[in-house]
């Protein structure tokens, strides 16, 4: 069953220069900061189609009101932990753990493919196996999730994140501690102008229509897809 499943995600407060550094470089902080709030939609309104209970982790700490502005009245909101992102990770398990909760699925706000069925698929893989991961094109994961029983802590330590080594790395550690891994379907995530660019084309422009991050693909080309659907983004 996936009621019994806490839904965790991470989430930068939108804010120009802090999000997105990385698309940031090629289409400049403004696009970036756009992008991202698009796509952070996309996973809010997923979690609320999921049904599933949601915690929102957050940064920085100090932009509490400012979080709470964008992801709407009676979100459940706690800060982030410093550290890196794999200390980030492990602190917000340990905490819903802590909480009560027997299974958990964590996401982070840049995977704008994410719906409500898919983190349903993923909360309810839980009810076979210990672990769970959405594989990304860029070998690295949008999701992870652990029974109480299964979590291990230990595939956040010292990974070398944002890398195409992430998934497997994180997959050859979950052998090792003996976990089951049930596998999500792969999805792009986007962290550069390539993966702007390859959302913003069939096949997954489509699935993305009418959703926050299909308007702001719209907008930015120009052309909405929904008369051109083979338009390709430009973003200056």
């Amino acid at each position: 069953m996936s009621a019994d499943v806490r839904l965790l995600v991470l989430l930068k407060v939108p804010l120009a220069g802090l999000v997105k550094t990385r698309l940031a470089a090629s289409v400049g902080a403004q696009a970036a900061l756009a992008a991202y709030a698009a796509m952070a939609r996309n996973v809010l309104a997923a979690a609320a189609a999921s049904g599933l209970p949601t915690t929102i982790y957050y940064a920085p700490a100090g932009e509490r009101a400012r979080m709470e502005a964008f992801c709407g009245p009676g979100a459940q909101l706690f800060p982030q932990a410093g550290g890196d992102l794999g200390a980030r990770m492990e602190d917000a398990f340990s905490r819903a753990f802590a909480a009560g909760a027997g299974k958990t699925l964590l996401v982070g706000g840049d995977v704008p493919l994410l719906d409500g069925p898919l983190l349903r698929q993923g909360a309810a893989a839980l009810s076979g196996a210990q672990t769970v991961l959405g594989p990304a094109l860029d070998g690295g994961y949008y999701a992870i999730g652990f029974t109480r029983p299964g979590f291990a802590p230990q595939v956040f330590a010292d990974m070398p994140w944002s890398t195409s080594a992430v998934c497997a790395r994180t997959r050859e550690r979950l052998a090792l501690a003996g976990r089951t891994v049930a596998l999500l379907p792969e999805l792009p995530d986007c962290d550069t102008a390539d993966d702007l660019g390859r959302l913003a084309r069939p096949p997954w422009r489509e699935r993305l229509a009418g959703t926050p991050f299909g308007a702001f693909l719209a907008g930015a080309s120009g052309d909405p897809f929904d008369r051109d659907p083979d338009n390709r983004l430009f973003v200056p």
